[in-house]
């Protein structure tokens, strides 16, 4: 859809982003001098009742409830061509995945964030709501005179408690919703939300999204350091069983809430933990490696999100990190299955735990790079299918490097996995990375090719 001047008195001032059933855009009230978000129903949809019923209870919902930690509705019109839209409270600051792919949060904060978020579904369920589609994308964050406001949003697939026993379909996100809701036709009750809260609190506290179900790694795994009785909150939340869950989204936040109560609440990790890198890698380190520039800034696609620059004297590479990555230092991983048949040997990690680089339950995020002699294509990579799935294939040609990079944007319900094998013009060498991110982000991985040097 291409940018319309106005939705009624509202003044189109750009596009905020899009989905599969319908398109948000910046306005202005300039009756009222005031920024709103306008969704509007995707022209794919337009003839579709069932779609437009839903839409319009979205709607309803969230006038109804009328809560501070919910996007409020202000005014539903309908356009020419018979597409409703709707008039909304505009988030200034963004999303929750925003400020998590900014790093990691200090704990008194995330769990602020949680409790928030908790109570805006907890009015969900005392209006007899279920949301159905919880996760970080869906909560967002609206500048207020006493600071951060959260708002609950996205009510697409929400549905009354009332009706929950013949849901005909699948709904929600995976790596978000409960089980029970990836079966057509399950019998849902508020504790599917309870789970989805439970998938957004171990994404708060540590960064990246718990693994598919059952979840077996506690958050404090992890991020060592966090009280026990939030580890056993979170993974009671992940229950494959439900009856193992909190009753309600006011059980789970009110357990939030005296967590963060709690006089003995560490305030912030320990230096040694925010900056971990394991004593029995030290020489190995001193060795090999050279950090050339802790803290540099680059544009990695979060605003201020600090580079490092990693040198492996062994192969003579510098390769660009984001420096919330760069926790731990190996000079002689092995190659992992996506590159170990097309020759590649051991190479350079830098990331947040290299003891789980090749784990798929608990992935880290990070950037492994090894130098091969010759120029190789490496297309057996994207055959050794490292993340349940086939890869977007796509070439790089930039004045500095060009060749193959094979994207996975979702990983077994841990971020996305890339590799790539390049080399530069005319010259016979080629350098074989994978990156592992928290979420899918093609820029990042430009970037951290673009900044990689053979020297």
């Amino acid at each position: 859809m291409s940018q319309p001047e106005a939705f009624g008195r509202y003044r189109v001032i750009r596009r905020l982003g899009s989905g599969s059933f319908a398109t948000v855009w910046l306005a202005q009230d300039d009756l009222l001098n005031y920024p709103v978000a306008i969704k509007v129903l995707a022209e794919n949809w337009a003839h579709q009742m069932d779609i437009q019923h839903r839409f319009l209870e979205e709607a309803r919902i969230l006038r109804q409830t009328d809560s501070t930690w919910l996007v409020a509705v202000h005014d539903v019109d309908v356009l020419p061509d018979g597409r409703p839209y709707m008039v909304m409270t505009y988030a200034d600051q963004g999303s929750v995945t925003d400020l998590i792919r900014r790093g990691q949060l200090p704990l008194d904060e995330a769990l602020r964030l949680l409790t928030e978020i908790g109570q805006g579904i907890t009015v969900l369920h005392n209006h007899g709501t279920i949301h159905r589609d919880i996760k970080p994308s869906n909560v967002l964050l609206q500048s207020s005179p006493v600071g951060q406001r959260v708002l609950v949003a996205d009510l697409g697939f929400a549905k009354a408690i009332d009706e929950a026993s013949g849901f005909t379909a699948a709904a929600g996100t995976p790596g978000y919703m409960s089980p029970e809701q990836s079966i057509p036709g399950g019998d849902l009750d508020v504790r599917s939300d309870v789970y989805s809260l439970g998938a957004v609190a171990y994404e708060l506290i540590t960064g990246r999204p718990p693994s598919r179900p059952p979840v077996k790694v506690p958050p404090g795994r992890i991020r060592p350091g966090l009280p026990r009785a939030l580890d056993e909150l979170i993974l009671s939340a992940l229950s494959v069983d439900r009856e193992s869950r909190p009753a309600d989204a006011k059980t789970f936040t009110d357990r939030v809430r005296a967590i963060r109560t709690e006089p003995d609440l560490p305030k912030a990790d320990p230096w040694w933990q925010r900056y971990q890198m394991p004593w029995r890698r030290t020489v190995t380190l001193a060795a090999s490696l050279l950090l050339v520039a802790a803290g540099a800034t680059a544009s990695t696609g979060a605003p201020g999100m600090a580079l490092t620059t990693v040198r492996d004297a062994s192969q003579n590479i510098l390769v660009n990190v984001p420096s919330v990555w760069a926790r731990e230092f190996h000079t002689d991983l092995a190659a992992g299955p996506a590159a170990a048949g097309a020759g590649a040997g051991p190479g350079l990690l830098v990331a947040t735990d290299a003891d789980d680089w090749h784990s798929t339950e608990v992935p880290s995020y990070g950037v492994y790079a090894t130098v091969m002699p010759g120029s190789r294509r490496l297309s057996g990579v994207s055959g050794a299918d490292p993340c349940g799935g086939s890869p977007e294939e796509r070439e790089l040609h930039t004045p500095t490097w060009e060749g193959t990079v094979w994207d996975w944007p979702e990983c077994n319900g841990g971020g996305a996995f890339t590799s790539a094998a390049v080399h530069q013009p005319g010259v016979p060498t080629t350098v074989y990375m994978e990156i592992r991110q928290p979420a899918y982000r093609p820029d990042v991985v430009n970037d951290i090719i673009g900044g990689t040097r053979l020297v």
